[in-house]
């Protein structure tokens, strides 16, 4: 075994427990938090040799750089991979020893070479709640956007305008050693405090008689393996939520197997996955095959998020996803394309049904042996079709003649057709 794939398969074979193990010791740590350090360093280290991508490895090591001054360890990233490549040297061959080489020296010149991100002109209203949060000054913060709410602000302008900027903002200034670790989490928790006061609006019923078809998307959102960085996810399913999609937040820490069978449960148009880490890329791909081998899953769309995701342009379709967002917004409009046909009064549609585009088509509806052809059988299929409105989806009997013609309109169908597949001929 040769090349790339070669080496791959020869780090693979070294057990990362024992790997890990080796490195912190030479380190001259024995923290269970440099331990773990080193693992996901070892797992980025081989997605970025699989995928022969050094922007990968490249972004975990100035993430690790600033973790170990979070930690306060008198250590750099650049000893960690040192210490990674004298563990991992006598497992390799001559070959695949050189292929790591080569990998560190590419990482090497990425992070020595890139510019520091710039501090971004924030939003008004995001540099105040920023200001305020960062200084534990808890209730001000809150109180930027209850002000913002209580001029008439959306969800959407919220999230967008004020939260979101400012959680990317201290990202930024964590990574680049302005604030500690402790500072960050504060920061997290008020945003997540905030997001339970932008509560989207739930459209109310129409006094009207008449139905209105309702949205019937629904999107899981989880973020991958160990990732803790759940943030973004729950924007996006706030602000879906607010357009009348149906969301399920499940946070972070779900294993894949589990991720797959809640999936084939709730049978989503799409499931969202968060992947900050690079060391979380490879348990993603994994988590997307599972979803593809899965007959009630592979329909899905998956999106993925994250800055791991962004530090290589096609890295998305590369693990096997739908499509990548690097926020909220680009997520919601991606999420607008892909959305379910509408149900009515609030029934789903079926994943079987969607083809036809009317929720639960029976096709043994009604027992009058009538043809569709004729003019009398025209009319029993229709009196089929109103009847399967009153009985399947709870439309008033009064109004049932209306309701099929507006449905009709809304659907961009024809009451004829509409009717064909209410009460398809027989």
């Amino acid at each position: 075994m040769t090349g790339v794939s070669g080496a791959v398969a020869e780090v693979r074979a070294v057990p990362t427990d024992d790997l890990a193990r080796d490195v912190v010791g030479a380190l001259g740590d024995a923290g269970a938090q440099l331990l773990e350090l080193v693992r996901l360093y070892v797992e980025a280290l081989v997605t970025a040799l699989e995928l022969g991508a050094p922007e990968l490895l490249a972004e975990q090591v100035r993430w690790e750089g600033a973790r170990l001054r979070g930690l306060g360890l008198d250590l750099l990233a650049v000893d960690v991979q040192r210490a990674t490549l004298r563990a991992l040297a006598p497992h390799l061959s001559d070959t695949a020893a050189s292929r790591l080489r080569l990998l560190h020296g590419e990482v090497a010149h990425l992070v020595h070479g890139s510019t520091p991100a710039v501090a971004p002109d924030l939003p008004a209203g995001a540099a105040a709640y920023l200001r305020a949060a960062l200084t534990l000054r808890r209730s001000r913060a809150v109180a930027v956007v209850e002000q913002a709410l209580r001029r008439g602000a959306s969800a959407a302008e919220v999230t967008l305008e004020i939260l979101q900027p400012a959680q990317v903002e201290v990202g930024r200034l964590w990574q680049a050693g302005r604030i500690s670790i402790a500072q960050e989490h504060f920061v997290s928790a008020v945003t997540q405090t905030c997001l339970g006061l932008v509560v989207p609006s739930v459209p109310q019923p129409e006094t009207s008689d008449r139905p209105t078809p309702r949205p019937t998307s629904r999107l899981v959102a989880s973020a991958v393996g160990s990732e803790g960085h759940d943030l973004g996810l729950r924007m996006l399913c706030e602000l879906l939520r607010d357009e009348g999609w149906e969301t399920e937040f499940l946070g972070a820490g779900v294993p894949g197997r589990d991720l797959v069978a809640f999936v084939a449960q709730v049978r989503p148009e799409v499931v969202a996955l968060s992947v900050t880490l690079p060391a979380s890329l490879a348990p993603a791909r994994e988590t997307i095959a599972l979803l593809r081998a899965d007959a009630a899953c592979r329909d899905v769309r998956v999106l993925l998020g994250g800055r791991a995701v962004d530090a290589k342009p096609g890295l998305a379709e590369l693990l096997g996803a739908d499509g990548w967002a690097a926020g909220p917004a680009e997520a919601i409009d991606l999420c607008r394309g892909w959305a379910a046909p509408c149900s009515v009064a609030g029934t789903p549609v079926s994943g079987a049904d969607r083809s036809s585009g009317v929720p639960g088509t029976d096709q043994s509806d009604g027992a009058d042996g009538s043809d569709g052809g004729s003019d009398l059988g025209r009319e029993a299929q229709r009196r089929r079709a109103l009847d399967a409105l009153v009985r399947r989806y709870g439309f008033e009997e009064r109004n049932v003649e209306g309701a099929l013609e507006l449905l009709a309109s809304q659907m961009q169908l024809s009451v004829d057709q509409l009717v064909d597949q209410l009460a398809p001929p027989r």
